[in-house]
């Protein structure tokens, strides 16, 4: 979503300047939790990311409140403050509490709802952080949340985003769906590369939302009953707790890891499916099952939101319910019946080039940008926000 706002912004002769809440976990030194709150400050750092756009890491204090992650500190002030047009591109809304802390009109990309996109990890807090969350924590973002919605002009990820979103704002203040377009030129099809009866996922390995051990459960369905079918994983490093899953389910040679990969290596694995799984619990939008589509790869999901709108039984793929033997059932569906699979395939492409085309996505950016800022002039800056 980032890369897609970048690059969107370079286009029309802006410069993109990119801030995010750097996650304590990944660099400790430039937050200030509660047990060292007198011995330093809250730091940041300035980096380079993808196509070498400049971006401001940013600490915060007291980061295990988590919404205290964007309180509009020096830090952010100096990026706002080089800026004329102010973006929030995340999962939540809570990285436009900058903007509405110093009184700055703002444009927010949404992919969820705060409680949506936690709410499958909040349920493996430990019982004290549970109580936290339940007392402090939770409640004021709730309330926090609400507040930056109807502060400011608002796209969602996806209709169900949207239907959420309103939701918690308690009125109609999304703008218009914006879904993450998707290169069709890029991802693209190459009927050669399948491998026969490969399953594929494509998302954090570590996520708890993502569900994967229902996927792995209809693969343990297939396998006892002699299908031949593997799975390609790809998104990270897997756990202790998902390799005891795949050797409690006895299917450790019918599974392939695959970490984080660029993006040509990323194609070339979605080429070799032959059925793209979805298992989630919840998905704002699931961009990785639109660029298996686009390469002409169908899609069995679960019936959890985003997907929901271009996941179409029998002309892109299946919905099911989050039953392991519904899902072996759509999966085997497809691998069994290759005129199915071939028109499913053909479907799923055609889907994204119709309705998440880079020229659709850019016209809806373009048009709410231009409502919510009066044109600030070429190669000025703008300050995007986002989740790390």
């Amino acid at each position: 979503m980032v890369r897609f706002i970048a690059r969107a912004l370079i286009a029309q002769g802006y410069e993109p300047v990119l801030a995010h809440y750097e996650p304590y976990s990944r660099s400790p030194h430039l937050s200030v939790p509660s047990f060292r709150l007198l011995l330093r400050r809250a730091g940041n750092e300035l980096r380079q990311t993808f196509d070498g756009y400049e971006t401001h890491a940013i600490g915060a204090w007291l980061p295990e409140f988590e919404f205290t992650h964007h309180i509009a500190t020096e830090p952010w002030k100096r990026v706002m403050d080089s800026c004329c047009a102010y973006l929030t591109v995340a999962g939540n809304a809570l990285p436009s509490l900058p903007y509405v802390q110093t009184g700055r009109s703002y444009l927010g990309w949404i992919a969820s709802g705060w409680h949506s996109d936690r709410k499958d990890r909040v349920d493996q807090f430990s019982a004290g952080r549970k109580l936290v969350d339940y007392a402090i924590i939770s409640p004021v973002a709730r309330r926090l949340e609400k507040s930056l919605l109807r502060s400011g002009s608002v796209l969602a990820l996806s209709n169900y985003t949207r239907r959420v979103l309103d939701g918690v704002a308690e009125a109609s203040v999304v703008k218009g769906v914006l879904p993450m377009p998707v290169d069709s030129e890029f991802f693209s099809p190459a009927p050669d590369k399948r491998l026969t009866g490969r399953i594929g996922f494509s998302g954090r390995l570590g996520d708890p939302r993502k569900n994967l051990q229902l996927l792995l459960a209809a693969l343990q369905h297939l396998r006892q009953a002699g299908h031949v079918v593997s799975a390609l994983l790809i998104g990270g490093e897997p756990d202790e707790k998902l390799l005891r899953c795949i050797h409690g389910l006895g299917i450790d040679d019918a599974v392939e890891f695959c970490g984080y990969i660029p993006m040509e290596a990323l194609r070339d694995k979605l080429r070799t499916l032959d059925v793209f799984v979805v298992p989630s619990h919840q998905e704002g939008l699931c961009i990785s099952a639109l660029e298996a589509m686009a390469c002409g790869c169908p899609v069995v999901s679960t019936r959890c939101g985003g997907p929901e709108e271009f996941v179409l039984n029998d002309e892109t793929g299946f919905l099911v319910d989050a039953d392991p033997a519904e899902m072996a059932d759509a999966i085997l569906r497809i691998l069994s019946a290759p005129k199915l699979k071939w028109r499913l395939g053909a479907g799923a492409r055609e889907k994204v080039m119709r309705d998440y085309s880079l020229a659709r996505a850019s016209t809806t950016f373009w048009r709410v940008f231009d409502e919510q800022f009066s044109t600030p002039g070429l190669a000025s800056s703008v300050a995007v926000a986002s989740s790390r």
